[in-house]
């Protein structure tokens, strides 16, 4: 499928883990690669106040098997096991993504032409495909495969005997790109922020996703015929939350995410929206990061910000950097939230020697998986993991996360509803809405 580890990073046990059944490098942080940069990336997370950092990261270049493409994603769990499930989701949707897209066509007139189908891309500006429903029959594909991908592990996840996600689960931003296209997939608050340079070359940001609240019209009211709740709390005016039909819990401050099965049949779903954009000379960049970042700097802020790394290798770190200290800064008396980010650079380096038009490329490699906080790519330095602790209640939350967990009764309510549905369907809990 085209992802596989760097051949200096691991030596032999990386041939070992290569030569396992069912081996998937996301799964194993200490095979790191060394360059910090791959392929025009670049990617650091840093742990908030709350314990444990519960924000993921993955990149793989050659994606599907598929030369020059690559796949980013950003994942940002909450509730007691949000580590765990962001970490799942991180390992099995690029997986479950890369082996649909890898298969061949199932007929001849399924099988698109590929520079028409590339042409038909064509677009100017970031669209939802639910708002074209007459687009090719490639674009209509990726959209099929990447839903289906969402809501298969998102099922998979239900019936986890590992990981319990009745009350945790995690958002996902994530995108491919395939030559001058970028097909972006969003679920919750998370956010993908586009650099486009203006005619006098000057950094302009275009937000290619919805912040995916409970508050927005077309969820609110998807909430609401399921007999779920939205409402802010008192010392919490500006974060809706979504909640119980006949308790003042979880408050996810999201309409659609992996897990949080208790909310499932009340209007979380975990179907993504996904957006297409050709590119075209002006776009520089583009950047995912969790809401940690969004919640203390604005898209223009952050542009700014990785447009003026001297160090490609470095943006994503003096990015989370900047939103730490914003925090600091603007929530003195709140806690510091983890903070996530993968920069993907459009365009390759191009040499500041005036006798020289080299172009120079990224260091070769392969995948990069980052989960929770990790030793500095070049030099070392300590880790920043936390205490395997949840604890998002102390102090003023501003939190993505739950706000307070059911009651016993209601988590014992909801597996014994489980458990009989297994026995009737011998399926797990699903979506209780679908995007049209």
């Amino acid at each position: 499928m085209g992802i596989c580890c760097s051949s200096r990073a691991g030596g032999g046990r990386r041939e070992e883990l290569e030569a396992a059944e069912g081996w998937f490098p996301w799964k194993h942080d200490d095979f790191l690669l060394q360059e910090p940069q791959f392929a025009g990336v670049s990617m650091h997370t840093k742990q908030g106040w709350k314990g444990v950092n519960q924000d993921a990261m993955a990149a793989c270049p050659d994606f599907a098997g598929r030369k020059g493409q690559i796949f980013c994603g950003v994942f940002d769990g909450h509730g007691p096991l949000g580590r765990d499930v962001a970490r799942y989701v991180r390992d099995a949707l690029p997986a479950k993504l890369s082996s649909s897209l890898a298969l061949p066509p199932k007929t001849e007139e399924d099988a698109p032409s590929s520079d028409a189908d590339l042409d038909s891309f064509d677009k100017s500006d970031s669209t939802s495909f639910s708002d074209t429903s007459d687009e090719n029959r490639l674009l209509s594909s990726w959209r099929s495969a990447i839903v289906k991908a969402f809501e298969d592990v998102d099922e998979e996840l239900s019936q986890h005997s590992g990981i319990d996600c009745i009350c945790s689960g995690t958002t996902a931003v994530s995108v491919v790109r395939q030559g001058d296209h970028l097909i972006i997939a969003n679920l919750g608050d998370s956010r993908a922020v586009l650099c486009a340079r203006d005619s006098k070359d000057r950094p302009i940001p275009v937000q290619l996703t919805t912040d995916l609240k409970p508050d927005l019209p077309g969820e609110a009211e998807r909430i609401m015929s399921c007999k779920g709740r939205v409402f802010a709390m008192e010392d919490e005016p500006d974060v809706p939350r979504l909640w119980l039909p006949d308790q003042d819990a979880p408050g996810l401050a999201m309409a659609r995410a992996f897990g949080d099965f208790c909310l499932k049949n009340h209007g979380l779903i975990c179907t993504p929206e996904v957006y297409h954009r050709k590119l075209t000379e002006k776009d520089d960049f583009l950047v995912l990061a969790t809401d940690g970042i969004w919640d203390v700097l604005s898209n223009k802020e952050v542009v700014k910000i990785v447009s003026s790394a001297a160090d490609r290798s470095k943006a994503a770190k003096q990015l989370v950097d900047k939103a730490v200290r914003a925090w600091r800064r603007k929530f003195p008396t709140s806690m510091v939230d983890d903070c996530a980010a993968v920069c993907l650079f459009l365009k390759p380096i191009v040499s500041s020697d005036d006798n020289s038009n080299t172009i120079i490329k990224p260091p070769n490699a392969s995948t990069l998986s980052f989960t929770g906080s990790f030793r500095k790519a070049m030099g070392g330095g300590e880790a920043e993991e936390g205490p395997a602790v949840w604890r998002a209640l102390e102090g003023v939350a501003r939190v993505n996360s739950v706000v307070r967990l059911p009651r016993i009764g209601a988590v014992l309510s909801w597996r014994r509803r489980s458990v009989s549905l297994d026995q009737e369907d011998d399926v797990g809990q699903e979506s209780s809405s679908k995007i049209a």
